[in-house]
């Protein structure tokens, strides 16, 4: 887990990210002449109330610009008409596209060449000296090409307004399922002027819910947005606009109440954001733009209130970029049973085939992963010599590292995604390899993983380190692809009348599970059935034989894996042998599903 400064960074990334995705644009409607442009601009700018110097590369006024379409748009400008902030405040460009003649700043954007993309010429605002907080100016802004609709939209320029900054929540640790609590949302009014109400935005991840909104908040069900749009998982996530109003004094410390959270079932690491604007359309808010693409709904319960706080821990000055912006961080006492399972299923010649990899998140936790990849877990197939892969799907690729180092021969070992950032409850993935068999009678098997990003950097690693999961027995498993055939039972010649006696197999003390566990498989048809015991062991092993020949209908069976084990018969410097539970192995079958006890040692 990151340091709280590291988290509270890449929660105001992810606020931001989801203004990105959320914007509202305005834009002419297209015809059929050409594409349409479109601009957006936080209706309202504040700035503060005495001039700044611009900082190297700095700017506090935000636009975005774009196209229809998928052709570049040849010829466009910006162009910002700032004569209505006469005695208001100042506007540069300094990013060496854009030029001031009198009151007007162009931009000459060239090849406008995507559909939405932020401005990147250092636009910057400082108040005019003596200006009195609170003043108001306004800026018109246009984006016209040659042959394209053009886009227009005005927005405000506020000097000292009423603004306010935030101070950081504290995590909430071993928080219990079921269980009610008050996130201390403080923050102070740091502007010029008074503000007449608290505008907080709020944006709950899965784990986390109100049960009963107050009602001076309104709140909506996004289901996805987020994730499909900006980091590639989707995330259900619930938004909420709460207007408190009572006046808050300049440097007026206050604390939001009525706003309880409940944990659910799904909590493990979790948070909530919270911003506090002073004005509904403060350019920072989400709100106007979620209420144009989410139905929002009024809560019932009792108003949210305001009451004066301590100071202590608020900021003081006047806000940066994301001074109006806390996280509730929670760690739940929850957790998450990940798990795989793999099959095999083979053509009519038995040497040939395809196996199916699935992972899982059995819950009852989604699982959410803000530590830059550590502990998001992928998929490793490890195949044996004799195996060859003849189909890799498009989200696996082939790893011939060793402890980061690439090797000089294939390493036969495949890394697949699983999931991405959040991985929810009942989230899986599921992928389908071709692979092609040798000849021989020789017992071969996959060896499939959990990993993450270090697994071949460092020692230790036979199956992902999940602290969430409770269960890893099937972290790591093996799945057959060609197994052993029982042999037929010796029938000693007695002579006449003799009774016949079958003889069971001896399974070699060697094959025995170190963990001594017990395993078992069958399958359905008719058939010679051998039930073999292993002298000398703890281990007990029962296979019944299905069909005759070597090829048969589906089977099933259960096999251990020895301490950190990989493959036996891979002859690699990396593959730690591996222990057979059994001489009895199934013959070869439609589809063999086998899980294991995962033995090696869990990294904390």
């Amino acid at each position: 887990m990151n340091s709280t400064r590291t988290r509270r960074v890449l929660g105001a990334a992810a606020a931001t990210a989801v203004a990105a995705l959320s914007v509202g644009t305005l834009a002419v409607p297209a015809h059929a002449s050409g594409p349409t442009l479109s601009l957006d601009v936080g209706a309202l700018i504040q700035i503060q109330g005495e001039p700044t110097t611009q900082p190297q590369f700095g700017e506090n006024v935000f636009i975005r610009v774009g196209r229809s379409g998928t052709a570049p748009v040849p010829g466009a400008e910006l162009t910002l008409d700032t004569t209505g902030l006469d005695g208001v405040a100042v506007l540069t460009a300094s990013g060496g596209r854009c030029v001031t003649a009198a009151r007007t700043i162009t931009c000459d954007l060239n090849n406008l060449s995507s559909p939405n993309v932020n401005l990147t010429d250092h636009l910057w605002l400082s108040a005019v000296p003596g200006v009195k907080a609170g003043t108001r100016g306004v800026v018109h802004a246009a984006l016209t090409a040659p042959g394209a609709e053009p886009a227009h939209k005005d927005f405000a320029v506020e000097v000292g307004g009423a603004v306010f900054r935030t101070a950081e929540i504290p995590l909430k640790e071993h928080a219990k399922v079921g269980s009610t609590f008050s996130p201390a949302v403080r923050f102070a009014n740091r502007g010029g002027v008074s503000a007449a109400r608290a505008v907080v935005e709020v944006m709950l991840l899965p784990g986390l819910k109100v049960e009963n909104w107050p009602s001076n908040c309104e709140y909506a069900t996004d289901p996805g947005q987020i994730g499909k749009e900006g980091f590639g998982t989707p995330i259900a996530t619930t938004h909420a606009v709460c207007t408190v109003e009572g006046e808050v004094l300049p440097n007026e410390p206050v604390r939001l109440n009525g706003l309880d959270l409940t944990v659910t079932s799904e909590a493990e690491y979790t948070f909530a954001d919270f911003s506090v604007f002073a004005d509904a359309n403060a350019s920072a808010a989400q709100g106007p733009a979620l209420r144009q693409r989410l139905a929002f709904q009024r809560g019932t319960g009792a108003p949210a209130t305001l009451t004066r706080d301590s100071a202590e821990g608020i900021p003081s000055g006047y806000p940066d970029i994301n001074g109006h912006f806390t996280e509730q961080e929670v760690l739940a006492d929850n957790g998450a049973d990940f798990g795989l399972t793999g099959t095999w299923t083979p053509d009519a010649s038995g040497r040939a085939g395809t196996l199916t990899v699935t992972a899982a998140n059995r819950g009852p936790a989604s699982i959410f992963d803000r530590s830059g990849g550590e502990g998001t877990p992928f998929v490793r197939i490890q195949l044996p010599e004799g195996a060859t892969v003849t189909d890799l799907p498009k989200n696996c690729r082939a790893n011939n590292r060793v402890l980061g180092e690439t090797q000089d021969r294939p390493l036969n070992k495949f890394d697949c995604d699983a999931f991405g950032f959040f991985m929810a409850n009942g989230a899986s993935s599921s992928h389908v390899l071709g692979v092609q068999l040798d000849e021989g009678s020789v017992p071969l098997s996959a060896t499939v993983s959990f990993q993450n990003q270090h697994s071949d950097l460092e020692e230790g690693y036979p199956s992902a380190p999940m602290s969430w999961d409770p269960n890893p027995e099937n972290d790591r498993i093996k799945v057959a692809l060609r197994s052993l055939p029982a042999p037929e039972p010796a029938v000693p010649d007695r002579g006449a009348g003799t009774p016949v006696e079958p003889v069971a197999p001896v399974v070699p003390a060697s094959a025995a599970d170190s963990s001594g566990s017990t395993g078992a498989g069958s399958g359905s048809g008719t058939g010679t059935t051998a039930t073999g015991t292993a002298v000398g062991t703890a281990t007990t092993a029962t296979a019944t034989r299905t069909g005759t020949g070597t090829t048969g209908t589906a089977g099933t069976g259960t096999l251990g894996l020895a301490d950190g084990g990989e493959l036996a018969d891979s002859g690699r410097g990396d593959a730690v042998p591996l222990a057979w539970a059994s001489a009895t192995a199934l013959t070869l079958g439609g589809a063999a599903l086998l899980t294991s006890r995962r033995l090696g040692r869990r990294r904390s």
